[in-house]
C-alpha cells in the first residue's frame, strides 16, 4: 500500500508503505477554547461574548486574531521537530466555520488558521489529524463541547446531527488531497450521560457514509462512546480506512501511590484492557487504535510521580503498539508541556479575572462527590438524572461566573488587553521537561 497518504492495514497504519505510529501532542485550548486550560471560567461562547460586550465585537475579533497567532507559530514547530513528534491533534470548535443563526452557512476564514499550520506541518513533516471537538448541540454536555447549558442535545435533534455531516463535507472538500492531514477525528468524546452506543454508532456510519463521498483520501478516526470509552455497540465498516481512538488519563482510570513500578505498569495495563472495550476493537473490528488524549495536570502536585505514571501509560502504548497524542501540547498552566510564567501577563490577567473559581473543585463538588444533590436531598434519583442535573447544576455556576467579567474587563484598556496573548509565545513559556522527557523516550530511539 504505496500512498503518500496515511492508510490503514489491518491493525496498523501506513504511509508509503511503512508503518508508522503515531507519536504526539493535542493542540488543545487554540481553536476550541477550554475554561480550565485557558485559566477563565465560561465556555467559549460565554468568553466571547464577555469580551465583545467589553470591547465591541471588532477589537474582540481582533484580540482572538492576536491570540491564535501568538498561540502556536514556526518556533512552536521547530521544537517539536527537534524532539521527534510526528503529529498534532488539532482540535477545532464548529463555531469557527459556522454560526448557529445561520446553520449551513459557512465562513471560509474558518480555514485560515488550519491552513497557516499545515503549511508548518509540510516544512516540519509532521502529520495533523483534524479533531471536531465542539459540535453544535453539544455532543457531550461538558465545558469542552462549549456547552453552555449542560445539555447534550447533538443527539436528541436530527438537524444538529446532519449539520455536522454537511460541515465535515464542506471541510473535507477543502483538504482532501492535503496528505499532510493524516486524519479526520469526527467527533471528540460522544456522550449522552449515560452509554447508548447504539444511537452513537448509527450516526458516526450515517456521517462515514456520506462523507466518503467528499473524501476517498483520508482515515476516519472513529471515537468510543461516554467519552471514547466504549466500543462493544459499535458494529463494523466495510470502509477500509476507519479506525478507532479511545482516551485514557490515569488519574482517573487508578490510584497508582502505593504501588511500585511493575506493579502499577500492570495495572495501568489492566485499566485500558481489562474491560474487553480496546479487546473488542482489536480482535472483532480489526482495526489500529490511537489514545487522542492522555495526559497528566501540572496542578495537583509531586510532578515526578505523575510524570512517571504518565511514562508508564505512554510504555503500555507501546507494547501494544498503540499510537498516542499527549493532552495538551501548550495552555495556561493546567496540562501544558508549554506554559506561560507565572508572573506573565496572561497568568496575572487570569487570576484577576477567575477570582476563587478553581476548576479541579468546582469538578469534584458537582461531577465527582455529590455534594451539590446530596445537600438538595436528591441523592435517591437514578444515576442518569443525578448526572444530568450535575451537569446543569455546573453550567449554570459557569455562567453566574461568568457574569463577573464585566468589572474586571472596565479596568483594562483594548491596547493593554492585546498584548497578554503573547505570554503564549514560545519564547515566553516555560517547558515541562518530565513530559518532554517521556515524548523523547520514543521518538528519537
Amino acid at each position: 500500500m504505496n500512498s503518500p497518504y496515511v492508510k490503514v492495514d489491518g491493525s496498523k497504519f501506513l504511509v508509503n508503505g511503512n508503518e508508522i505510529i503515531f507519536r504526539g501532542f493535542g493542540i488543545g485550548n487554540w481553536l476550541n477554547i477550554e475554561h480550565f486550560m485557558i485559566g477563565l471560567p465560561g465556555s467559549e461562547s460565554q468568553l466571547r461574548r464577555a469580551l465583545e460586550k467589553a470591547y465591541g465585537s471588532k477589537k474582540a475579533s481582533e484580540f482572538w486574531e492576536k491570540y491564535y497567532n501568538c498561540y502556536i507559530k514556526e518556533a512552536d514547530f521547530q521544537f517539536l521537530s527537534e524532539i521527534g513528534v510526528n503529529s498534532i491533534r488539532i482540535s477545532f470548535n464548529y463555531r469557527l466555520f459556522e454560526s448557529d443563526l445561520q446553520p449551513y452557512s459557512y465562513n471560509p476564514n474558518g480555514f485560515n488558521q488550519i491552513d497557516r499550520i499545515l503549511k508548518l506541518c509540510e516544512k516540519y513533516k509532521i502529520y495533523a489529524i483534524l479533531d471536531l471537538h465542539a459540535a453544535p448541540g453539544g455532543q457531550n454536555p461538558d465545558w469542552h463541547s462549549d456547552n453552555a447549558i449542560g445539555e447534550a442535545l447533538f443527539w436528541e435533534h436530527p438537524d444538529f446531527q446532519n449539520r455536522v455531516i454537511e460541515l465535515w463535507k464542506y471541510i473535507a472538500q477543502h483538504y482532501c488531497n492535503n496528505p499532510w492531514v493524516a486524519a479526520y477525528d469526527l467527533m471528540n468524546e460522544p456522550c449522552y450521560y449515560e452509554p447508548r452506543g447504539e444511537i452513537v454508532d448509527e450516526f458516526y456510519h450515517n456521517l462515514v457514509r456520506n462523507l466518503r463521498k467528499v473524501d476517498k483520501n483520508h482515515i476516519f478516526f472513529i471515537e468510543g462512546d461516554f467519552y471514547g470509552h466504549f466500543f462493544t455497540d459499535f458494529t463494523p465498516y466495510e470502509d477500509p480506512n476507519i479506525a478507532y481512538s479511545f482516551h485514557f488519563y490515569p488519574s482517573i482510570f487508578g490510584d497508582y501511590v502505593e504501588i511500585n513500578p511493575q506493579l502499577r505498569f500492570d495495572k495501568i495495563q489492566n485499566a485500558i484492557f481489562g474491560d474487553g472495550e480496546i479487546d473488542y476493537v482489536k480482535n472483532e473490528l480489526q482495526r489500529p487504535l490511537w489514545c487522542g488524549e492522555t495526559g497528566i495536570s501540572l496542578r495537583r502536585g509531586n510532578s515526578k510521580f505523575h510524570e512517571s505514571v504518565l511514562r508508564d501509560t505512554i510504555a503500555v502504548f507501546e507494547k501494544h503498539g498503540v499510537s498516542w497524542s499527549i493532552w495538551t501540547f501548550k495552555d495556561a498552566r493546567s496540562m501544558g508541556c508549554l506554559h506561560p510564567k507565572t508572573d506573565s501577563p496572561w497568568m496575572k490577567f487570569s487570576v484577576s479575572a477567575s477570582g476563587d473559581w478553581k476548576f479541579s473543585e468546582e469538578f469534584q463538588k458537582y461531577l465527582v462527590s455529590n455534594e451539590v444533590l446530596k445537600n438538595m436531598n436528591l441523592t435517591h434519583l437514578p444515576n442518569n438524572l443525578q448526572r444530568k442535573l450535575n451537569f446543569r447544576l455546573l453550567a449554570n455556576n459557569q455562567l453566574v461566573l461568568c457574569n463577573r467579567y464585566k468589572d474586571t474587563l472596565n479596568k483594562i484598556p483594548v491596547r493593554e488587553l492585546l498584548t497578554y496573548p503573547e505570554s503564549f509565545l514560545f519564547e515566553n513559556c516555560e517547558q515541562w521537561h518530565g513530559i518532554i522527557d517521556i515524548v523523547k523516550t520514543y521518538t528519537k530511539s
